[in-house]
């Protein structure tokens, strides 16, 4: 690889020297990075205010002779989501939702669809007017689509029949499919979905992020979307939350 250029999301920011920096940050070109910043905790001129988690950065990256690593040259700051950082209560959910993505492999022909939903997610956690309490749960739920498990919502898989009409739809979660009341479901789990619960995740299926702002599902719905963001993830992206951080199954 030669040196090259490219816009990254910085994901987390670590010190190894007493000068310099590492960085791991998702780019749309090139996808999972790790960087060294050398010289970068006093740099005033190649990185001013770049180097700190959720900026938005254009920077320009240099491969070692012995082709083992890739250094910073220079950075231009993009976006710094100030709002973001003035929103202590705001800055949870921006977190929870990029270490997840961190979690994610992400394959490289589908590294530009997942930078602009990194992007698009940051800032609708800094602009909503309301940000949904379920916010991460709903990032989780449309990674997961992203990603090639998403349902069909609109009909029973088994039957046809219009989901809109179904009194009781089912979320299978193994098969990745949806029936109605009247199917059977077969072996492995199954997870009862109201039809709000369904119009929510047809919702974070098709919709920008910064539509999910006001969707605050109640009671069942709530405890649905729940089980189905986690269900999927383990068994389709094999990754669980256990002490603040996301782990392989």
């Amino acid at each position: 690889m030669q040196d090259f250029s490219d816009k990254a999301i910085i994901l987390r920011v670590g010190r190894f020297r007493e000068a310099d920096l590492w960085l791991r940050m998702f780019t749309p070109q090139h996808g999972l990075l790790t960087a060294f910043a050398f010289g970068g905790s006093r740099s005033r001129k190649r990185f001013l205010g770049c180097l700190d988690p959720f900026n938005l950065v254009h920077f320009g990256f240099s491969r070692s002779r012995s082709g083992t690593y890739l250094s910073l040259t220079e950075g231009t700051l993009l976006d710094g989501h100030r709002g973001l950082r003035n929103a202590p209560a705001r800055l949870g959910p921006a977190a929870n939702c990029m270490k997840f993505f961190e979690a994610v492999h992400v394959e490289p022909e589908t590294s530009a669809a997942g930078f602009s939903l990194l992007r698009d997610t940051l800032d609708a956690i800094e602009h909503c007017e309301t940000l949904s309490p379920i916010f991460p749960i709903l990032f989780r739920l449309r990674v997961a689509f992203e990603q090639g498990y998403g349902p069909c919502l609109g009909t029973c898989s088994q039957c046809g029949k219009d989901l809109k009409t179904s009194v009781a739809p089912s979320l299978l979660v193994e098969a990745g499919c949806m029936i109605c009341e009247d199917c059977s479901p077969g072996s492995g789990r199954r997870i009862a979905m109201s039809r709000g619960a369904v119009a929510v995740l047809e919702q974070v299926r098709t919709e920008a992020p910064l539509t999910w702002g006001s969707l605050s599902p109640q009671g069942a719905d709530r405890r649905s979307l729940y089980d189905a963001a986690d269900s999927f993830v383990r068994w389709h992206l094999g990754l669980k939350w256990e002490d603040g951080r996301f782990l392989r199954i």
